[in-house]
């Protein structure tokens, strides 16, 4: 039986991951760790029906000689002490040092790069490493290779998730959780300043928030956005014949008026990332002029509603039979409470597989480099199913087939 550490415990992103993991039958017991103690041990009673042992701790992530300690004494680490652009890297190394597998839920590009260059390290000392094991990248490059084995050749493809209110977004759980709001950080960080895409066939600087119309088959028509990510990173290391790679977010368009005013202001340097972030915490508190801007556009959004996207989705084109043809996969279904279990409950589906030995090669890995998505949709489809209901499938594609290529 296994000891699971799980760093930033104490956030609303890692409440699902905890959940999840105590439910896992090879974990035994858990150690929900935190700097403020009092969060994790809020997260520790929340979790107070799990079969496993939780128990809390303090724990700064930037005490080194702490952090290693921790880990070392542990069987495997899970990292949802965002934003990973300032402990991804950190973490990762005294994973490696101690010698033990480390998943996290990466969603920044950047971190993503500097990481993946740990990979010899990581080789070198037998260790694991799955990085963005979340619901994006995680799902929904998964979802991407899923979409692209519908093509003898896939050329472009777009993952995304839908931010527009259908469901408890990452927002609303961390409005939630007294002193969660790592994933909005990061939010406001990869639409500010230059993102890194993925265009014609080699890696392109790109400034965010650029509209996308998308024609995805089984879907309607609809304008999505471009955000930071590291899709377009590590898409191309196991599909060497793209073209083109985004990571897009539809959001309604209200919450698209606060996100644009609010990235600009943060790029333009008259207000922090902390400040965006406070002030996306509590809306009344937002200058009059993004205020009025969003209220109008939460008017539009009533009376005149957006077409319906999932969660998750990944939109691929190519070929097949010598004709072009375009793929849409998406979930049908999330884990409860909404996007935050979709985060945290595919890292542990990925810590259950680890402790199973189903990923026994050491390096740094995406998860689409080392996830079979077979293995791993049929446990997501189980923690995505509520008890006594017809599961249903859980994946659903949608073909296209166009003009001769």
């Amino acid at each position: 039986m296994k000891r699971v550490l799980i760093l930033g415990g104490g956030g609303a992103m890692a409440r699902a991951a905890i959940a999840s993991a105590a439910a896992c039958s090879a974990v035994d017991s858990i150690v929900v760790a935190d700097r403020i103690k009092a969060a994790a041990e809020r997260a520790v009673t929340a979790s107070a029906q799990q079969d496993a042992q939780i128990v809390a701790a303090e724990l700064d992530l930037f005490d080194k000689a702490a952090l290693e300690r921790a880990i070392a004494d542990c069987d495997a680490v899970l990292n949802c002490a965002g934003p990973f652009y300032k402990t991804g890297v950190h973490v990762l190394e005294a994973a490696i040092a101690a010698k033990r597998p480390y998943l996290d839920i990466c969603d920044d590009w950047e971190p993503t790069q500097d990481m993946l260059r740990l990979d010899g390290a990581a080789r070198a000392a037998g260790v694991t490493a799955v990085i963005g094991m979340g619901a994006s990248p995680g799902v929904t490059n998964l979802l991407a290779r899923v979409a692209a084995s519908e093509l003898e050749r896939c050329d472009s493809l777009v993952t995304g998730r839908n931010l527009d209110g259908k469901q408890e977004s990452i927002l609303e759980a961390e409005r939630r959780v007294p002193g969660s709001h790592a994933a909005i950080l990061h939010w406001l960080h990869q639409l500010s300043g230059e993102i890194e895409i993925w265009r014609n066939g080699r890696a392109e600087r790109a400034r965010p928030f650029a509209a996308l119309k998308a024609t995805p088959p089984g879907l309607k028509p609809r304008t999505l956005y471009t955000v930071g990510h590291p899709a377009p990173l590590t898409l191309p290391r196991v599909l060497p014949d793209l073209e083109s790679v985004v990571n897009v977010m539809a959001l309604s368009r209200a919450e698209t008026a606060m996100a644009r005013a609010l990235s600009a202001r943060v790029a333009a340097g008259t207000l922090t990332l902390e400040q965006a972030a406070a002030l996306v915490l509590k809306p009344s508190n937002l200058p009059f002029a993004i205020r009025f801007r969003a209220f109008w556009s939460d008017l539009a959004d009533r009376f005149r509603p957006l077409p319906d996207y999932p969660p998750l989705f990944a939109i691929a084109d190519g070929v097949k039979h010598g004709k072009r043809r375009k793929v849409a996969a998406w979930v049908t279904r999330l884990p409860p409470p909404g996007m935050a279990g979709a985060i945290g409950v595919p890292l542990a589906v990925a810590l259950k597989m680890a402790l199973t030995h189903r990923l026994d090669r050491p390096g740094v890995f995406a998860p689409e480099e080392i996830i079979d998505p077979h293995i791993f949709f049929e446990e997501f489809a189980i923690r995505a199913t509520p008890k006594g209901t017809a599961p249903g499938p859980l994946i659903h594609i949608e073909t296209l087939e166009e003009e001769a290529a």
